[in-house]
């Protein structure tokens, strides 16, 4: 769709406009070869994949200095629309249960906090009392993301994955905004989670036995799932290698079925 140049340019403002001073930064160029089935290629911007070098930081922060540079006239207006947008979200809200093995899983969201919390109840619990006792008074909090953030600037949530006894709870988290998951396994009778984790994990499935767990791990450098492990609870080892994805081009993923008969 074309637009009317005239009209984009009347939106912005002379008040609003960016400084002329503002000067952006700009990344050095160093050419770095690359062959990959045969083809060449140079990438004169290979030292910006060093996330963690100082250059990386020094460069990136400068990037956000210039932003805020040229969006600083324009403060008030974000404020607004962030509210006007905040103000057509329900905050306080629940999500639409799923059943699983006689139980009823959902979500909760609370008015000013960032992540949601993971519930359950028994399936049984119906109508909305039964023999004096609420589903409310039911309800069993599972996971707290709100909490599993505090530290961190950011918090995803990947795996949630519960066994066939109801039981374990196997999920996976990351904290640095790369998809880097780490999984955890959760004891939902005590409350506790286990001290073991596994790194890199991009996915899950729990056996029938309710004591094995099947996941896969990906490669550090590609991103690329390639390992599937077989991990059994009270090990403190990641568990038995079962099978490695040597060919590039694939990856490799565990699930169960819906009939739950199969991975």
């Amino acid at each position: 769709m074309n637009r009317d140049p005239r009209k984009i340019s009347s939106a912005i403002s002379e008040e609003n406009a960016p400084t002329a001073a503002a000067t952006p930064p700009r990344a050095r160029r160093e050419p770095v070869e690359h062959i990959v089935h045969g083809d060449r290629r140079i990438d004169h911007y290979d030292w910006l994949r060093h996330k963690g070098a100082a250059e990386v930081l020094a460069y990136l922060e400068a990037e956000n200095a210039y932003t805020d540079l040229v969006l600083k006239p324009t403060e008030d207006f974000q404020e607004k629309l962030y509210q006007e947008i905040l103000g057509r979200i329900l905050e306080t809200d629940l999500s639409v249960p799923y059943r699983l093995r006689g139980y009823l899983y959902f979500t909760k969201t609370v008015e000013g906090k960032q992540y949601p919390y993971h519930y359950r109840r028994p399936d049984s619990l119906r109508p909305r009392e039964q023999g004096g006792v609420r589903e409310a008074e039911r309800e069993e909090l599972l996971l707290d993301l709100n909490q599993l953030a505090e530290g961190h600037s950011f918090l995803g949530l990947d795996a949630f994955e519960i066994s066939d006894d109801g039981r374990w709870l196997a999920f996976s988290t990351d904290t640095t905004g790369f998809r880097q998951y780490t999984l955890y396994l959760k004891d939902l009778r005590t409350g506790e989670t286990l001290p073991g984790r596994f790194e890199r994990v991009a996915s899950v499935a729990w056996a029938a036995d309710h004591q094995t767990l099947f996941y896969t791990i990906e490669d550090e450098r590609t991103k690329r799932s390639y390992r599937l492990y077989r991990h059994v609870l009270g090990s403190s080892d990641p568990g038995a290698l079962l099978y490695e994805e040597t060919d590039e081009r694939f990856q490799v993923k565990i699930a169960r079925t819906r009939s739950g008969g199969y991975l």
